[in-house]
């Protein structure tokens, strides 16, 4: 009776094991609701996307422009008016996933996922005037991120430049993987290179927060703190660049794979199965 019972409690104990070993890899505070609030001015649930974009999978604000940047992972960049009302579109070939912007220089930088490149983008121009491969080696392993064969999926999902006047670069890249190995890595990209031969991106460190799928992330400069999201596990952290976890978040919309912030406190979220959602921030 006593070597029964002792062999259901083992069971018992490798199934709660299991069980909590499938859950979200997220560690930090229990996640807990996100607080916002619809705009009323929107359309149906929230969706400002006027125009339509085509699996919008990356946003950005540009502030001199005063306009929202969407890429889609069908090959296009949309410039739309802070209403969702369209300014015009070009084709950039590849699988865009992820767009930020320079401020001090007004460029827009793309992340490109199956060759794993940043695209240097002129907004003036509506062309991609350099490309910046990402060099796959961290800390001695040359394939830290696996490569599937060109063109392949899983790779760089996220993407956003957080200006540093101290920096060589004027400063540093933050770029979520999706997956093989999910993280978010701090990438230099040799922005101020007079040298047309020296193009490529590296990585600098990986954040220890561990979260799978970063498919969407901005920078708030007043609380120096990233937020990222991911669209498997529909939350949102917010974290130090540190990687240290401080708030978790069940956030709302679908295959969120943009998100950006204005100065009024608004949230614009892409998502990728279409629409642009536009809510109010009441953190």
């Amino acid at each position: 009776m006593v070597y029964s019972l002792l062999m259901k409690f083992k069971i018992s104990t490798l199934i709660l094991l299991a069980v909590l070993c499938s859950c979200s890899r997220v560690r930090g505070p229990s996640a807990i609701r996100f607080p916002y609030q619809w705009i009323e001015t929107s359309g149906y649930n929230g969706n400002i996307d006027s125009h339509g974009c085509i699996e919008p999978s990356g946003i950005c604000i540009h502030p001199i422009r005063k306009t929202l940047f969407v890429v889609s992972d069908e090959g296009i960049v949309y410039e739309l008016n802070m209403d969702g009302t369209l300014v015009s579109e070009q084709i950039v070939p590849g699988d865009l996933e992820g767009i930020t912007v320079d401020p001090s220089s007004g460029l827009l930088y793309i992340a490109a996922e199956g060759v794993d490149t940043i695209l240097e983008y002129d907004p003036e121009k509506g062309e991609v005037i350099r490309r910046f491969p990402i060099n796959r080696e961290f800390q001695g392993n040359e394939n830290y991120l696996e490569s599937h064969g060109e063109p392949y999926e899983d790779g760089i999902e996220s993407i956003v430049f957080i200006p540093d006047a101290m920096h060589p670069e004027g400063g540093s890249f933050y770029v979520g993987n999706q997956w093989d190995p999910a993280c978010i890595m701090e990438i230099q990209v040799p922005l101020g290179s007079t040298h047309k031969d020296v193009t490529e991106a590296r990585i600098v460190r990986v954040l220890p927060a561990k979260m799978d799928d970063p498919s969407a992330m901005y920078y708030d400069a007043n609380t120096k703190r990233l937020n990222v999201v991911s669209d498997a596990d529909n939350i949102l952290i917010e974290m130090t660049l540190e990687g240290k976890i401080m708030k978790t978040y069940a956030f709302p919309g679908d295959t969120q794979e943009g998100l950006a912030r204005d100065e009024e406190g608004f949230l614009y979220i892409a998502q990728d199965i279409g629409g642009i959602i536009k809510i109010k921030d009441l953190r």
